[in-house]
């Protein structure tokens, strides 16, 4: 008996020891790093999993919208839970391959992995668009885009922080040419790194819209993604404020697309969105068109399917301005979202999914779908999944931006048409014009201050019949001719020093082949002016000689029906 009762003693006491010894498994810095260094996450990972599991209530009525909310207050808990999808969504396995494959890459993952908010931007732009997708939380993220990360940390430590952290991210996830494919993309994508500086240089220079600066890291990701060259996406930007400066206006360079000539074009367009514009195409390149030129500009935009038709959807900072007056998102030259597809749902779907990422609430709902399937009992990821439902159905409609300022009516009877600025009220332009040096023996003619215009629309339902004088992007004002007129003229009063033979030049602008001008004094034709294709820059056009008698004559520059033409001076020069 005295034995028995000393054997009961001893294990007794071997139990009291062993709360001191067997603790419950905490998160901490040291396995983390032991796992990053070893290459092994798959025990932390468990470990994660299990600890998560613990701070549940174990009672699926015990949880509740306020049990999950103070869950979502405690940072240890978000950033385990950060952690656990991070590893889930790259797989345990391929996250150790990467930490074994080059020694800087387990502080790499130390740096992410340690980071709550790296981990949510980086986790919130991952994963299917599709709300019902997302729920399901069953999909896996390249460990390519580790790979890509890295190496833009490496290269530039400006990537840790604001912005260019965002940009970093959005490049690792949506590398160039990861987008659907179109008409005018290069056979080869732009190396990544290339594609993150070449962004961010242009957002220092100020090349892209102010909308660049407020987008989110998925947003980034349907800019950087563009399978156009850089060199493309430059001339882009250039082409639009030389052609066409007024579509700067409430960021409307989509607008464009109306410039591609519907037809079947008569160049190959070779790799290059400068002869998708030059050529023209039906909707497949005008489609692709549309998402390269708002991409070239820093904003979002996706290809589109439609029955029997390809357009494009793009994110606008202008909420109420057309199409689809409300929708930060609009589906442009197509039948809008009710037969949409695209970022593989459909349009109304795709609708719902971005209206929820602009909630405030939009991070709650994401944990909650994370930590959902993270436990093991299916009865508390339907009751975690019950909550999120309910916080996304409660929670207010995403504010739409306020209405812009509306942009200037153009009148073709005034000198020009100056930008709106963000207050409404009408602005000189930005950059003043430099004092044209005219060379002696030379009639310089400054395009929009001709004496009297005419012009007839081909289509007057869709088009009205004008002149458009326009601000310069680089100072003064520029003339354009629309597209699609019956006639279009503008005269100009010109005092002539002697008889004789001149040669006529011209400053112009033009996005497609074989357009002409027609050069007169009154209604006598003298001479056309063969444009070449311009790609929407500015050039001088070859010489063509005029015959003049001296004395005040009337110049007529009119442009027949053809695709418009965007000019910036006139000259005469005497050939005796």
């Amino acid at each position: 008996m005295k034995n028995q009762s000393t054997r009961w003693l001893g294990i007794y006491s071997l139990l009291l020891l062993l709360p001191a010894n067997v603790q419950a498994w905490e998160p901490n810095a040291k396995d983390l790093d032991a796992a990053a260094t070893s290459g092994d996450f798959t025990g932390y990972f468990s470990n994660l999993s299990t600890w998560l599991g613990q701070k549940v209530p174990a009672e699926p009525g015990k949880i509740t919208d306020a049990a999950l909310k103070d869950l979502l207050k405690d940072p240890a808990f978000v950033n385990t839970l950060d952690q656990r999808q991070f590893i889930a969504k790259l797989g345990a396995d391929k996250i150790g391959a990467f930490a074994k494959a080059d020694p800087a890459n387990p502080a790499f993952l130390g740096w992410i992995l340690k980071n709550t908010e790296v981990m949510d931007l980086f986790l919130g732009a991952v994963g299917p668009t599709a709300i019902p997708n997302r729920d399901e939380n069953a999909y896996s993220v390249s460990p390519a885009a580790l790979d890509i990360w890295r190496t833009i940390l490496k290269a530039d430590p400006d990537a840790k922080e604001g912005i260019y952290r965002k940009l970093a991210m959005a490049t690792a996830i949506a590398p160039p040419g990861s987008g659907a494919r179109g008409a005018g993309q290069p056979e080869k994508p732009v190396a990544p790194l290339a594609r993150y500086q070449y962004f961010k240089a242009a957002h220092k220079n100020k090349e892209l819209f102010p909308s660049f600066d407020n987008l989110t890291v998925w947003e980034y990701t349907k800019v950087v993604q563009s399978g156009g060259s850089n060199e493309d996406l430059t001339w882009a930007r250039e082409m639009v404020n030389t052609w066409r400066p007024d579509l700067r206006v409430n960021e409307q360079v989509v607008e464009t697309t109306r410039e591609v000539w519907r037809r079947n074009s008569p160049i190959q367009f070779a790799g290059s969105y400068q002869n998708v514009l030059t050529g023209g195409g039906k909707c497949g390149p005008r489609s692709s068109w549309a998402v390269f030129v708002c991409q070239a500009f820093g904003i979002p935009a996706i290809g589109v399917g439609q029955p029997a038709h390809a357009c494009a959807a793009a994110k606008s900072a202008y909420p109420e301005t057309q199409p689809q007056p409300g929708s930060a998102w609009k589906v442009h030259q197509g039948m809008g979202w009710h037969v949409s597809k695209l970022d593989g749902t459909t349009g109304p779907v795709f609708l719902e999914a971005v209206n929820e990422r602009a909630l405030a609430e939009f991070p709650q709902i994401e944990h909650l779908r994370w930590l959902a399937s993270g436990v093991a009992a299916k009865e508390q990821a339907e009751a975690i999944r019950a909550v999120a439902s309910k916080i996304r159905a409660a929670a207010p409609v995403a504010p739409a931006a306020p209405a812009p300022a509306p942009a200037p009516e153009i009148d073709p009877n005034v000198e020009g048409v100056a930008k709106t600025s963000a207050s409404g009220v009408v602005t000189a332009p930005a950059v003043p014009e430099e004092p044209f040096k005219v060379v002696p023996g030379t009639i310089h003619i400054e395009a929009e201050t001709f004496s009297n215009s005419f012009a007839e629309a081909a289509f007057p339902s869709e088009q009205k019949g004008c002149v458009y004088v326009l601000d310069c992007f680089t100072g003064g004002k520029q003339l354009n001719l629309q597209k699609n007129m019956k006639t279009c003229w503008v005269d100009y009063p010109v005092e002539v020093p002697e008889s004789g033979n001149y040669e006529f030049v011209a400053r112009v602008a033009v996005v497609n082949l074989e357009q002409v001008l027609d050069v007169g004094i009154g209604e006598n034709k003298l001479a056309t002016v063969n444009i070449p294709s311009t790609h929407g820059v500015w050039v001088t056009t070859d010489p063509v000689a005029v015959k003049l008698e001296k004395g005040t004559r009337t110049l007529r520059i009119s442009a027949p029906m053809q695709r418009g033409v965007a000019i910036r001076w006139l000259e005469l020069k005497s050939k005796q």
